[in-house]
């Protein structure tokens, strides 16, 4: 019997050895996966079925927007080549690289140009929901909501009122929840209500179902939110109280979001309803839901980038190395986690060796301790080159933005880690505005104010015990 089972462990090992080597990931993540399947062979080995299949070569979601919505992109999508030919945004020095990220993402991710926006930022909870709540009371026909976490606390429950409020008066309201994002934070009675009123919701990955538990390693990370087809919202805020108040564990909260109308919402609206069709719905492709917009010559010109486990390309992490190594002058980068690929490291390091002025801000308080352990361990290396790393000690910091020159800027749901880059679905906005450009930078200085800055001393000579701690947890980075 012993015999038998060391057969079968070694059978069961060798078999998920040889899966592992063949899927031809990067060194790190490839190590990462076989040292945990030869101390845990059975449980290893179940491990990657759940968290470590590369699903480019499967179909994680039915559709993507583009494939979705061809008919309805196709009228931006031939303007765009249109648009980038006959650019004339910023300088002379700066149009080239301008035009190196537009075309990136109409390449990479068939994104959209679109010149006729107008756009709002939010940097606190307060002034976002505030506005927020404000236009879904003055919704007339849908609201379209599609967030990772939704909870079903004090600013939930205010946001399902209204809801419930506006689907009793005939608007049409579409809910979607990450099911992993958002487990066991709804309670049954607010479903409940939800439902009893017309209110259609869906999980994006409802982890009840069997097939959804083998996808629980990728996430619907985005924020959306849109309104009667003119309005939306998109960011690094979710549904919580914490996001207004810093909730129990930090005294605030420091975010960015934003607020679009022009052609962009149209963009928006196709992710939405995409997704949508993705849970299991309809395909809605409805003119209402795609109202002409009345376009102006002096808006804000923006891409909607969007990401995901089984995209072709990873646009938003090849955006942010883009913008990196072609900075002229500064880069700076907000983001509450950082563990980078070796790309986005050796972007850095090359930017700041060639005088770029390069400026990470990341949570000086963490939520997530392995993961804040880990970036650890690639600041020596970037400190070396000359990046200047800060800790954000006003709060807790779950802003995510990246900040090029006075001309390229990008706002979203994606953090600096391999997670975001990969593993998530995700969405951001990318503006090519000084204005913009000036306003977050403005608002990063004053972040800079409540960091506080790590040194390569610091590094050098902090404890072996510490180092040790922050490496084990490196180990798993290709898997967080």
């Amino acid at each position: 019997m012993l015999d038998y089972l060391y057969y079968a462990n070694f059978l069961v090992t060798l078999g998920a050895v040889i899966i592992i080597l063949l899927s031809n990931k990067e060194s790190e993540s490839t190590i990462a996966w076989l040292l945990i399947i030869m101390v845990l062979p059975v449980w290893g080995l179940l491990f990657y079925i759940l968290f470590g299949i590369d699903v480019k070569k499967y179909k994680v979601i039915q559709q993507r927007p583009e494939e979705l919505f061809a008919e309805k992109l196709r009228p931006l999508l031939q303007s765009q080549k249109e648009l980038i030919r006959d650019s004339e945004i910023g300088d002379s020095e700066s149009l080239s690289d301008v035009l190196k990220s537009m075309n990136l993402l109409l390449n990479a991710n068939q994104a959209a140009l679109t010149i006729d926006n107008s756009v709002n930022l939010f940097y606190t909870g307060e002034e976002l929901f505030k506005n927020l709540i404000n236009e879904l009371e003055h919704a007339k026909e849908s609201i379209h909501m599609e967030y990772f976490i939704w909870k079903s606390d004090e600013l939930g429950k205010k946001i399902k009122d209204i809801l419930v409020r506006k689907a009793q008066e005939g608007v049409s309201v579409k809910l979607i929840f990450d099911g992993l994002g958002s487990f066991g934070r709804i309670s049954f009675q607010y479903k409940k209500d939800l439902r009893n009123a017309g209110v259609e919701f869906s999980y994006f990955k409802d982890l009840n179902r069997f097939i959804a538990r083998l996808k629980i390693n990728y996430s619907n990370h985005k924020k959306i939110v849109i309104i009667d087809s003119r309005i939306a919202y998109t960011g690094g805020m979710n549904i919580g109280s914490e996001y207004i108040d810093g909730g129990k564990r930090f005294d605030s909260w420091r975010d960015t979001h934003i607020r679009l109308q022009g052609n962009s919402v149209r963009i928006l609206q196709t992710i939405f309803l995409t997704d949508w069709f993705n849970c299991g719905h309809e395909m809605l492709v409805h003119d209402d839901f795609f109202p002409e917009q009345q376009e102006k010559k002096k808006g804000i010109p923006l891409q909607i980038a969007v990401s995901g486990p089984d995209s072709q390309w990873n646009s938003i992490e090849l955006l942010i190395f883009n913008i990196i190594t072609n900075a002229n002058h500064e880069v700076y980068i907000q983001s509450p986690y950082f563990i980078p690929d070796l790309a986005i490291m050796r972007a850095l390091e090359s930017a700041a060796l060639s005088g770029i002025k390069i400026k990470l801000m990341m949570a000086g308080i963490p939520d997530k301790k392995i993961a804040w352990w880990t970036a650890y361990t690639y600041f020596e290396p970037l400190l070396r080159a000359g990046v200047r790393i800060l800790h954000y000690k006003g709060g807790f910091l779950h802003s995510k933005v990246v900040i090029m020159d006075n001309i390229v800027s990008t706002i979203g749901t994606c953090n600096m880690d391999i997670r975001s880059f990969r593993l998530n679905y995700e969405v951001n906005a990318v503006f090519y505005d000084q204005k913009i450009n000036m306003e977050l930078k403005d608002h990063f200085m004053e972040d800079e104010k409540k960091c506080r800055e790590i040194t390569l001393d610091e590094m050098q000579t902090m404890k072996i015990s510490r180092k040790l701690r922050n490496s084990v947890c490196r180990l798993f980075s290709p898997l967080m």
